[in-house]
């Protein structure tokens, strides 16, 4: 699950039918969902219908908000998308016993969480994947959670080993952040929004283009340019230590770092670039003059230390 979780939210705030909108938003989603709060399970299962014949040409998943009577009355392969305070949620198990019974036991469950104590709940139960936010305010809901920000996403992010879905408040920009501070892909709904089924299909085009370049892998050159202080020496190093716990730990670093290296070449994901600054302290409204200034962390003098072991 990776890259544009478009989000149909119904009715359309201009009107256009719920199939228009999904082969539209096809033109950039890797994830699709339904989201008919006032609609009734039958509706739902009609607008279904017609939005996974559409979802299967593509390959790409879709997913009802929920609904679990609704995912498991479509024909195709339909998942399902529990928020906080929804039947089920505390209790995948039955879930999947009850899509089991009705012939879909592989059924596909995803939680929204919105603190890390609703996360670490969440993953224990083993859904596919995990939604955390808001990370910006949003207009979506009436009664909204509080606001996570980026930096609460990091660490939901470095929390969880399931696929991540930042959910909120996000337009480009924030979408872009959200991958580069670890999400897999990032929901959307009012970015998505207009008048027209080919204006919409340039939303999600340009959406997907953004967040494939959030989470295009970076180069040894290009990660001492948003780190200066440490050399591509060290860089490369710390490459080669990417599987070590232990170095992790001594350096405070998290245990999703992880560089890779790749017929010889070094590469970073951008979300190890995130916790390498995290780990030295650096602010991101700092410069480096005022970030040497604060004085040298422990951690910094520990990764200029490292050295080859051959």
């Amino acid at each position: 699950m990776l890259g544009l979780y478009a989000i149909v939210d119904v009715p359309h705030p201009h009107g256009l039918d719920t199939a228009v909108v999904t082969e539209a938003v096809l033109a950039g989603a890797s994830v699709v969902q339904l989201r008919a709060k006032q609609a009734s399970t039958s509706e739902r299962v009609a607008m279904l219908e017609r939005m996974a014949s559409a979802c299967d040409r593509a390959g790409v998943p879709l997913f009802v908000n929920d609904d679990l009577d609704a995912a498991l009355a479509v024909a195709g392969d339909v998942g399902l998308h529990l928020g906080q305070g929804d039947p089920g949620v505390a209790d995948l198990a039955g879930v999947r016993e009850t899509a089991a019974r009705a012939g879909k036991p592989t059924l596909r469950i995803g939680i929204s969480t919105h603190d890390l104590g609703q996360l670490r709940a969440a993953i224990a139960q083993r859904p596919d994947y995990v939604a955390f936010g808001p990370v910006a305010a949003t207009r979506s809901k009436a009664n909204p959670d509080p606001v996570v920000g980026l930096d609460g996403l990091a660490d939901a992010a470095r929390t969880s080993a399931l696929p991540l879905v930042a959910i909120g408040g996000l337009d480009d920009v924030l979408a872009t952040r959200a991958i580069e501070v670890g999400a897999s892909a990032v929901a959307v709904i009012g970015a998505l929004v207009d008048r027209t089924p080919e204006a919409i299909a340039e939303r999600a085009r340009a959406f997907a283009t953004r967040l494939r370049e959030a989470a295009r892998p970076l180069s040894i050159a290009e990660v001492h340019a948003k780190i200066p202080v440490l050399s591509p020496e060290v860089l490369a190093e710390l490459g080669r230590w990417s599987d070590d716990l232990a170095i992790h730990r001594s350096l405070g670093l998290p245990a999703r770092f992880g560089p890779r290296t790749r017929d010889g070449v070094v590469q970073y994901r951008p979300s190890d670039v995130v916790d390498l600054l995290a780990a030295m302290g650096k602010r991101a409204d700092e410069s480096w003059d005022a970030w040497h200034a604060r004085g040298d962390r422990p951690e910094l003098a520990e990764l200029v230390r490292l050295r080859r072991t051959t």
